[in-house]
């Protein structure tokens, strides 16, 4: 005969398990959740620091444009100065071998013919001088302007990422989540990250390790030996830099590759 009581402590006992199933149950679903709003969050605030630093690029690129179609006008203008100006000339040596031939005089005439050609050749000459020197003056220019904008759009990111991210701890740690959300999928993760930034990382511990929810101890280290905006996270299968340096270095390899493309866009 089965106990009255028996049966009361194995239902009550069904029912915690169940319970305890269930609590367990909706703390993962909400980690997941958590992990997927903060992951959402942290795009955002990164891909509004690239949207300001690729309008940054865009105006560098509208300004080498100008810069070269400023160059191109002033060379053209130049070119159509000197063909007034051969014509000119050409026009007053004819009119000097006519007048010269009218007179009569075959001294006078053979002066003015000499004269006009000397006069007209040595014209020739300083306008060839004049429009090869322009030209390469011109090529000149497109060369060195290229650097200066390299040099401006860059100087323009760095202040970008450092002012955004000195002004406001978010934005350093939404650099640091993204690189820690770029190894979710991974076991073992570790981070490392300059002294002066380690308390305020440490700090966010428990949310950074939402990000990575396969990984049981997520392990953060102060390295001295890393840039001040340097942080880079490393796994069994390697290191990502996500340092501010990094990303200026794709910026400049990205603004190289848009300025080339420019550049034959140009010249074909």
């Amino acid at each position: 005969m089965i106990l009255l009581s028996k049966v009361i402590k194995s239902s009550f006992a069904n029912t915690i398990d169940t319970e305890k199933k269930t609590i367990a149950l909706k703390k993962i679903l909400q980690t997941q959740a958590d992990s997927e709003a903060a992951s959402n969050n942290e795009e955002k605030v990164v891909n509004e620091t690239n949207e300001l630093a690729e309008q940054e690029l865009e105006k560098a690129i509208e300004e080498a444009e100008q810069m070269k179609k400023e160059a191109e006008n002033e060379y053209k203008q130049f070119q159509d100065r000197m063909n007034d100006e051969m014509l000119t000339q050409q026009k007053h040596a004819e009119q000097m071998f006519k007048q010269a031939e009218e007179s009569g005089y075959n001294e006078g005439f053979q002066q003015g013919l000499e004269e006009g050609k000397r006069q007209y050749e040595s014209i020739i000459e300083e306008a060839k001088g004049i429009v090869t020197a322009s030209q390469a003056d011109y090529f000149k220019r497109i060369n060195e302007a290229e650097p200066t904008i390299i040099q401006l759009a860059l100087k323009v990111a760095e202040k970008i990422f450092t002012e955004t991210i000195e002004e406001n701890d978010e934005r350093w740690l939404s650099i640091v989540k993204a690189v820690i959300n770029e190894v979710r999928e991974h076991e073992d993760v570790k981070l490392y990250i300059h002294p002066s930034w380690y308390e305020l990382v440490l700090a966010h511990k428990e949310e950074l390790q939402l990000l990575v929810p396969n990984c049981e101890h997520l392990y953060i280290y102060p390295d001295a030996y890393l840039d001040e905006h340097g942080c880079t996270v490393e796994t069994a299968y390697g290191k990502i830099d996500a340092s501010v340096d990094s990303q200026l270095t794709e910026i400049k390899r990205t603004l190289l590759e848009k300025l080339k493309e420019l550049d034959g866009y140009e010249r074909s």
